[in-house]
């Protein structure tokens, strides 16, 4: 879903978890406020856990990056041992495209094209800060002429986290291939079509949003690429503020985007329902889900406290 096409980013960004946290800019961030006793460092091996848990069920959870750098060590000992016996592993929600879907991915493609060249559509400054970033990334001035100004933000931005060598399979391709060995069985919190939402995004985006989200892609590829390896590495060792310390351009600019608070909140009620479901099984499972998303204020885990079950910190 992320490499596919426009439509697929555009989808892929909505309801993925974030690579790492808010910069200061003018777009706001749904989940910019944090819970801050639920941000704790880890005093286990590894990446952090929180656990959910009443009298006979217990779910932990693995706050997860949507990529990490490429080649990234991380100590699996944690995940191998709360995998086996697991009931389930629940992941994050899931887009789902299919074959009969590809003509209107393409007739979305095509709508995202402009006759118009991008720089004309520009204003200078920022015009002259696509020429240098595209420099940066060794790709030539008119890399992205012919696409409006939301579609070249989200292809800069891609182009530009694969320069940084991001792997965005990892963690979670790793995980899902212990469960599978484990013979542990696999829920998503939920499927999502992907067309309708990326529809209403090229349909209804305006200009506007277009050239916002261009501006926080240019905001990332400025600040190059050392904020990221930096918080997939404390992601790693278990440092959950650290580990949320770069840039977050992209997703701030999702939540600009048509459709992008709804499908958020639903994601979130999603992700939230599917722990709670699960803890009338007794035993435990897994969940992995984006980091921020479970200590964000109204966040996964506040909602779960809310109705009434324990929540425990990477620190206890």
């Amino acid at each position: 879903m992320r490499r596919a096409t426009i439509a697929a980013l555009m989808i892929a960004t909505l309801v993925a978890g974030p690579v790492a946290a808010q910069a200061p800019g003018p777009l706001p961030d749904p989940e910019g406020t944090l819970v801050e006793e639920l941000v704790v460092n880890a005093k286990l091996p590894g990446p952090a856990w929180w656990r959910v848990s009443d009298g006979d069920t217990t779910i932990y959870v693995l706050g997860t990056p949507s990529a990490l750098p490429r080649g990234q060590a991380w100590d699996k000992s944690i995940v191998e041992k709360r995998l086996t016996g697991a009931f389930a592993l629940i992941t994050p929600p899931a887009a789902k495209a299919g074959l009969a879907d590809t003509p209107a991915a393409l007739s979305l493609l095509s709508k995202m094209r402009s006759k118009t060249p991008l720089s004309s559509a520009l204003p200078p400054a920022l015009a002259a800060r696509m020429t240098t970033a595209l420099a940066r990334l060794g790709k030539p001035a008119d890399a992205y002429a012919s696409w409006k100004p939301l579609a070249a933000g989200m292809l800069l931005a891609r182009d530009f986290r694969k320069s940084a060598r991001l792997d965005f399979d990892q963690p979670d391709a790793t995980i899902l291939r212990i469960a599978r060995r484990k013979k542990v069985r696999i829920t998503p919190a939920a499927t999502y079509k992907a067309m309708p939402a990326a529809k209403a995004i090229v349909r209804d985006h305006t200009p506007a949003a277009g050239i916002a989200c261009l501006e926080v892609a240019l905001d990332e590829v400025e600040a190059g690429p050392g904020r990221l390896r930096a918080a997939g590495q404390a992601w790693a060792a278990g440092e959950v503020r650290t580990s949320m310390s770069g840039v977050r351009g992209y997703e701030r600019c999702a939540a600009q985007l048509p459709g992008a608070a709804e499908l958020n909140r639903r994601a979130l009620a999603d992700q939230t329902e599917a722990i709670a479901r699960a803890m009338k099984t007794p035993g435990h499972a897994v969940a992995i889900m984006g980091v921020r998303s479970l200590v964000a204020e109204d966040g996964v885990l506040d909602r779960l406290r809310a109705r009434g079950f324990t929540v425990r910190t990477p620190g206890d």
